[in-house]
């Protein structure tokens, strides 16, 4: 993947995330160098809001490609912070890929799929409109158009499940604490989704950047279904039962969010030569994850 005028295959800012860790390691397993970007505890130290200290890491680090999986994913917070929101989702990502083009390197943009409401379990290709109905998909959506400015710009749209093991529990681990504690819970049988565990979605953004992927594709698993279906067929297949559980609805939820968050995969599958996994094999991953760090 790398050049002669690189240093380093990949740089990837938001390494201590979710996403970020799972491309770290997925890099690595490929026999990449890989430099992680992240505010803490990371190898390089860096504010993504500050245009310098982008720069400066860019230019240090000379990467072949730049994968910025870095954001403000609290649709909450983002509602409340308008500002902070579209400075680190819509303005950093710009920066990124502006620093990244000017360097050589390729930049690739991790963004949302909060862009659908109203029409159920309908997968949504790259090209269906799009709607924004907080401050979080608005600004995502703006930080894809920055990225697709540059040349070999690639934007992926996503929808993650996996483990960060720090700071606020991920969907996957209040997902599994509900399940294996039998926690009293609200499944929404309303929102619809085409997750995909993190393991599957680095691999396969990589595999785009091999082939030379630009512009926009969906990653996420070839089924759509309900966060509801989702939590039960977890349980089920770890052999719990979810006894104080009930079925409610998004609109339930403080912020207003899309809910019919389905993508359409095909362009991504045409190109790797390969599909997206299905629910049955995201939620095995999660598992053999689960084990592996003892969360299960």
């Amino acid at each position: 993947m790398a050049e002669s005028r690189h240093v380093t295959d990949v740089l990837i800012f938001g390494s201590t995330g979710l996403f970020g860790q799972a491309l770290v390691s997925a890099a690595a397993a490929r026999g990449l160098s890989v430099t992680g970007a992240a505010r803490h505890g990371a190898d390089a130290t860096v504010d993504i809001s500050d245009d310098a200290s982008v720069g400066d890491v860019i230019d240090r680090v000379r990467p072949a490609v730049v994968i910025n999986a870095a954001a403000i994913i609290d649709i909450g917070q983002c509602q409340q912070e308008p500002e902070r929101a579209w400075a680190i989702n819509a303005r950093a990502p710009g920066v990124i890929a502006e620093h990244a083009a000017r360097t050589g390197a390729r930049p690739i943009y991790i963004s949302t799929d909060h862009y659908f409401s109203g029409d159920g379990d309908r997968r949504h290709s790259e090209t269906d409109p799009v709607c924004f109905l907080n401050e979080y998909a608005r600004t995502k959506f703006a930080g894809e158009a920055m990225v697709m400015a540059q040349a070999e710009g690639l934007v992926v749209r996503t929808n993650i499940l996996g483990f960060r093991g720090w700071t606020k529990p991920t969907f996957t681990e209040w997902a599994l604490d509900i399940i294996l504690k039998d926690r009293p819970v609200t499944l929404f049988d309303d929102s619809f989704v085409s997750s995909i565990d993190v393991d599957h979605a680095a691999q396969s953004i990589f595999d785009l950047a091999d082939h030379g992927a630009q512009g926009l594709f969906n990653i996420g698993s070839r089924d759509v279904y309900s966060k509801k279906r989702l939590i039960e067929e977890l349980a089920s297949r770890l052999g719990r039962r979810l006894t104080q559980a009930r079925t409610g609805s998004v609109s339930e939820l403080p912020v207003r969010r899309a809910e019919s968050l389905g993508l359409d995969v095909s362009k991504a599958e045409s190109l790797l030569g390969y599909p997206m996994p299905d629910l049955p094999e995201v939620l095995d991953a999660i598992i053999e994850a689960g084990a592996q760090r003892n969360a299960i």
